[in-house]
């Protein structure tokens, strides 16, 4: 009886601390979900949450989340070079209650340039935008003289009627799911929160 006693003891109190150190890891990290399917796109949206030159950090428990705007996509005929021009928006989120709450994000324009090795993409340069006066015509020069490009780049820098609300919200949404999370909506500083469940 003892033994058994000790063990049921045991047992609770690893469960304990287990239960603690799921709870003190916070956000599981981000990895795009349709990586077989998009293995392009897992690229770019996994590259973006691990290359220092974002510039941005989660808060502790947090997690990054991406929300790139492929805006045109050219792949070599062999299927071994690719040159992905978009918008690539990252964002920052911790987690209170069932709403993750934005701490940091922001839009980096660019051209990202990815390789296929050994059958996985990587991304091996990204080239970006300039910000103030000489931002025009560095997304000029992006868009290599594509007017129509031009303009899905100005779009896709509209935060609030562009193409950012449908695509942050599906890559919330695929994040929670994939991670099987209670998360209900995201919210802006300022702003009410955006459901993903509707």
């Amino acid at each position: 009886m003892k033994r058994l006693l000790t063990l049921m003891l045991a047992l609770a109190l690893a469960l304990g601390v287990c239960g603690a150190m799921a709870e003190a890891s916070g956000l599981p990290p981000y990895s795009y979900p349709f990586a077989d399917e998009e293995p392009i796109l897992a690229a770019v949206a996994n590259y973006m949450v691990t290359a220092e030159e974002f510039g941005y950090t989660p808060e502790e428990g947090g997690v990054l989340i991406p929300a790139p705007i492929v805006l045109k996509m050219d792949v070599n005929e062999d299927e071994t070079q690719a040159k992905v021009y978009g918008n690539f928006w990252l964002f920052a989120y911790k987690l209170e209650g069932k709403i993750l709450m934005c701490t940091a994000g922001g839009e980096c324009p660019g051209v990202m340039q990815l390789e296929k090795k050994d059958g996985a993409w990587a991304v091996t340069s990204l080239e970006v935008a300039e910000e103030g006066e000489a931002f025009e015509a560095s997304i000029k020069k992006l868009a290599g003289g594509d007017e129509a490009l031009e303009k899905e780049y100005a779009v896709s820098s509209d935060a609030t009627e562009g193409y950012l609300p449908q695509y942050r919200r599906a890559f919330v949404l695929a994040y929670a799911q994939a991670n099987e999370l209670d998360i209900e909506a995201f919210q802006d500083y300022g702003w009410d929160p955006v459901s993903i469940t509707d």
